[in-house]
């Protein structure tokens, strides 16, 4: 069962006085962190780059600051008096130099603490590399920092399982035998508001966070049962699975990084579970199934 979140004594109280900048709030996750900050509380700013879109998703009663992470004056002067950075943006081929311009802009306002949404830093491609570098980057800045480490995010379902929409199967080049331990993105905002809460609870940790793992061919177990229909998972060379991919128009950057994390997941490196969210958040994660059910009409055909 998920509980409320419910601000804690002590500690979160003091936390409560403390400005908390966030960026990437329109995002995969940040969409379902405004109403958790609100639950603990805090003194939030968020960083958008169009506040008119922003406030029709994170709703009115929200501060907005109109700031970009490709434009360092806009975060120098959208940074101050902040205490606390958390550090979320999108996959981009500029990753790397986007959020670095954040950290730099945070050690100059004087931020006390940063906390990053990284990823599996262990993959050799090209987005988990980023974040290792700035993870480190973050380490030698000298201030107080956390580290979010969630594994393969269940909202990546909806691109590859796309034409469930039309048909009954889905294809990727994951061997049936390979299992992910796969996260659903409100377990990462609930873990996030929690951390930001807590402040220095979290100081120096990098948290691994999961779901179960499951293989594909359980995933199409579980949309069958969802939809009640017959979904099967195919798995094709991932050659030919690269090239599937290039005639759909997807950038020759992100098809580097998801042929690289493909090769990863091939040998297991994504099947490792965590109990970062039960141990911190208090919460069991959110099945697949759950998952399914609550995004079902992406699956179902009009």
């Amino acid at each position: 069962m998920h509980r409320e979140l419910i601000p804690k004594l002590g500690m979160e109280q003091d936390m409560n006085e403390h400005l908390i900048a966030i960026t990437g709030a329109t995002g995969v996750t940040g969409q379902h962190l405004t109403t958790r900050l609100k639950a603990h509380s805090l003194k939030t700013r968020y960083l958008v780059r169009d506040a008119e879109r922003a406030r029709g998703i994170l709703g009115e009663n929200v501060d907005l600051v109109t700031a970009d992470l490709d434009d360092r004056i806009s975060l120098d002067r959208a940074l101050e008096g902040v205490h606390t950075l958390y550090l979320n943006s999108g996959h981009s081929p500029v990753l790397e130099e986007q959020q670095t311009n954040a950290i730099e802009a945070a050690v100059n306002a004087g931020c006390a603490r940063i906390v990053k949404l990284s990823g599996n830093i262990d993959s050799p491609a090209p987005i988990p590399e980023a974040h290792k570098a700035l993870e480190q980057k973050i380490v030698n800045c000298g201030t107080r920092y956390t580290f979010l480490r969630p594994n393969f995010y269940m909202t990546n379902l909806l691109y590859v399982a796309a034409g469930l929409k039309e048909g009954d199967r889905f294809t990727s080049a994951i061997p049936r035998d390979v299992t992910i331990s796969m996260t659903d993105p409100r377990d990462v905002a609930d873990l996030t508001a929690t951390i930001l809460a807590e402040d220095d609870k979290h100081d120096g940790q990098g948290y691994y966070q999961t779901g179960a793992a499951l293989s594909l061919d359980q995933a199409a177990e579980t949309f069958s049962k969802v939809l009640n229909r017959d979904i099967r998972y195919d798995t094709v060379d991932v050659d030919i699975w690269e090239d599937m991919v290039t005639k759909r128009g997807l950038p020759s950057w992100l098809i580097e990084h998801q042929v690289k994390m493909i090769g990863f997941a091939a040998n297991g490196a994504y099947s490792y579970v965590t109990n970062a969210t039960q141990d911190i958040t208090g919460n069991t994660p959110r099945t697949l199934e759950t998952f399914i059910t609550d995004h079902a009409a992406t699956f179902t055909p009009a």
